[in-house]
């Protein structure tokens, strides 16, 4: 049973990412969720923005980091079922936004977050503070 309701909620996930582009400030965060989701985490990495390039090496920690993290959240919660974006706020410029979000979970809870966003080389990022 949680098998399937994994599939559906990687179904959901993923009929949600194809609304909306990678390359926009909401796609970013859905494609993070996606990430996370399927276990992904150094490709979720290379969705964040950090002032200097990460080696290898510093993208594997940043990942382990992030998977030690939500990985035992993910687990108690039974994953990730879903993600609404509940507002992006848009930057005059147009090079950054603030994006609130809400993680559904599979066992009905849910979580709302906030993410700044950073448009870099034409390509939106979430913002790593670093």
């Amino acid at each position: 049973m949680k098998k399937v309701l994994s599939i559906l909620s990687l179904a959901l996930v993923v009929l949600t990412f194809v609304s909306c582009s990678k390359n926009s400030p909401e796609g970013v965060i859905q494609q993070y969720v996606a990430d996370i989701q399927a276990g992904q985490y150094e490709d979720a990495i290379d969705l964040f923005y950090f002032k200097k390039s990460l080696t290898d090496s510093q993208k594997q920690q940043y990942a382990a980091m992030l998977r030690d993290k939500l990985g035992k959240e993910l687990d108690k919660k039974g994953g990730i079922s879903g993600v609404e974006i509940t507002n992006v706020e848009m930057a005059e410029d147009g090079n950054s936004a603030n994006v609130d979000y809400t993680l559904k979970y599979v066992d009905g809870s849910a979580q709302s977050e906030k993410a700044k966003v950073l448009k870099v080389d034409g390509t939106w990022k979430m913002d790593a503070g670093k």
